[in-house]
Order: C-alpha cells, then structure tokens, then sequence
C-alpha cells in the first residue's frame, strides 16, 4: 500500500504531474474529436493519480476524487452516438485539469 501512494504522489507532483495531466488533457480532447472510446479510457486511467492524491472522501473535494468516472460516463455516451453527453460529461475534468495546469506551471513545478 505504501509503494501505491508514493507512486501516485510522484505521478501527481512536479513535472511528472505535468506530463499526465498534460497527456490526460490532451487525450480527453483527441478522444472527443474523433469519437474514441479507447483514448478516453486511458485518459481517465491517467486522471487517478491526480485525483487519488489532490482528491478527499468529504466535503467537495469529494468530486475531485471522482474525476475519472467523467470520461468513462463519456465513454458510454460516445459508444451510444450521443454528441451532447459526450461532449458535456468530460467538462468537469478538463476543467480541473486546465486549473490544475496552471496552478502546477504557477508554482514552478514544486507542487500542487
């Protein structure tokens, strides 16, 4: 259990937490464009290790913890050929990740 959250701390800190959230951002949007479910898995694969550390099981980080399950319900909605819910669910997680960018490029890569 210790190896488990030391490798989601270090995935989630620094410029490895660029590169996934970068990568995770990247596919979420390539994922919408050309209506791949297989990317929009491995984008809500990648969006763990955020969540997992930056996340909490109460209050509202609560919805922080749960950010993978946007891209996965868009995944159900891009499999069923229903644009709008495709499109729609995964906002919350670009949005977080767009914010959790910034904020990692704002503190010169020393954490979040």
């Amino acid at each position: 259990m210790n190896f488990f959250t030391i490798l989601m701390l270090s995935l989630s800190t620094g410029i490895p937490g660029f590169v996934v959230g970068g990568l995770a951002l990247t596919l979420i949007l390539l994922a919408l464009i050309r209506r791949d479910t297989t990317m929009m898995i491995i984008a809500a694969f990648l969006l763990v290790p955020l969540a997992y550390t930056l996340g909490a099981w109460w209050g509202l980080l609560v919805v922080v913890r749960l950010m993978p399950l946007f891209p996965l319900l868009s995944v159900i909605a891009i499999s069923r050929e229903d644009t709008l819910l495709a499109w729609l669910l995964p906002l919350p997680s670009v949005g977080y990740l767009v914010y959790y960018l910034f904020r990692l490029v704002a503190s010169d890569f020393s954490g979040v």
